[in-house]
């Protein structure tokens, strides 16, 4: 089969396709996370249950927090509320833990896997980003932030960012030279939107940070009305998603987010309290940085999304709250 080009006439042909509920009833699912085939699907949710489903069939597999895939289809690391803070590396295929990471003192609320090779890389709520190798169990890089704080690898596996809430900034480090000080931090300041909402302005609560494909953006998620894009070079804010309403959850709910770049960087999608998927387009310009949505999804009856991702091999978007929904194009 030959390569799709992600397109706005494609995303609008988006139609919820299939549902699961397997989670325990009145819990939420908090991480949704693709293998890098793109052909399984992992959830985590607020019953510590991980649920894995095989995406070209649609079916589930195999009956927390955060949870993410390493780079075996098989494995996963995921982080727990249950019992202690430990990260744990798991074999889906024989249920086995393969080993434990120890370190964190509070609850984990940032999990990324690195995308050249086993380091992963965490932060929580105790104010430490630590970084690991699947191959040990002892943490090989530890930076002790002010606030607790989101961190995430940008495509080459090369630099990590650390976005602080608190601060409103984004710190760049070299993986190379993590134990040094950052080499780039940006500022985000958008009091000017923000005293139209609110004075005095307060920025909203950060839950998700993403590079895009290419490197060049950097998006921050929040929980408010508007969404960030930044020029992940210069750190300036390039735009602001706007035009969805704020999906309404626990403040001390963690997930995976709720917003998403697709595959090609092209485009973010986003979730909103009105039930609809907003589809912007990241080229678009605008004089005062504010984007609205180039096409609305309606998601009938399944209700507003709390966490959405992005199939990273194939046209289709997940999306989640108490039910896994997948979204498959009519056009494809």
């Amino acid at each position: 089969m030959g390569t799709v080009v992600i397109s706005e006439q494609i995303l609008a042909s988006l139609r919820p396709s299939k549902g699961f509920k397997n989670h325990q009833e009145g819990t939420a699912i908090t991480c949704l996370d693709f293998d890098d085939t793109g052909e399984w699907l992992i959830t985590s949710g607020e019953d510590e249950s991980l649920q894995l489903y095989d995406c070209v069939l649609g079916n589930k597999k195999y009956g927390v927090d955060l949870a993410r895939f390493t780079h075996r289809s098989t494995n996963v690391i995921y982080s727990s509320t249950k019992d202690d803070d430990t990260l744990r590396y798991l074999s889906l295929h024989d249920n086995v833990y393969i080993r434990y990471f120890r370190g964190h003192k509070k609850r984990v609320i940032s999990l990324d896997m690195s995308p050249l090779d086993d380091h992963f890389i965490s932060s929580s709520l105790d104010n430490s980003v630590r970084l690991w190798d699947l191959r040990s169990s002892t943490c090989h890089g530890l930076l002790n932030i002010s606030s607790p704080c989101l961190t995430v690898f940008d495509p080459t596996g090369i630099i990590f960012a650390v976005a602080s809430n608190s601060l409103s900034s984004i710190l760049l480090y070299d993986l190379r030279n993590y134990d040094k000080e950052p080499f780039s931090t940006f500022a985000l300041n958008d009091d000017g939107f923000l005293s139209k909402i609110s004075y005095p302005p307060r920025m909203p609560d950060w839950i998700k940070m993403e590079f895009s494909n290419d490197g060049k953006l950097i998006l921050i998620g929040t929980r408010g009305e508007c969404h960030y894009l930044l020029d992940a070079f210069t750190g300036e804010l390039q735009s602001r998603l706007t035009g969805q309403i704020p999906v309404n959850g626990d403040p001390k709910s963690i997930t995976s987010g709720d917003v998403c770049f697709t595959p090609d960087g092209r485009y973010a999608i986003g979730a909103s309290g009105d039930k609809n998927l907003m589809i912007w387009d990241t080229k678009q310009t605008n004089r005062n940085k504010s984007l609205t949505p180039i096409e609305i999804l309606n998601s009938g009856n399944i209700g507003p999304a709390k966490v959405v991702t992005f199939n990273p091999r194939k046209m289709m978007l997940a999306t989640a709250n108490n039910t896994l929904t997948f979204w498959l194009s009519e056009n494809y």
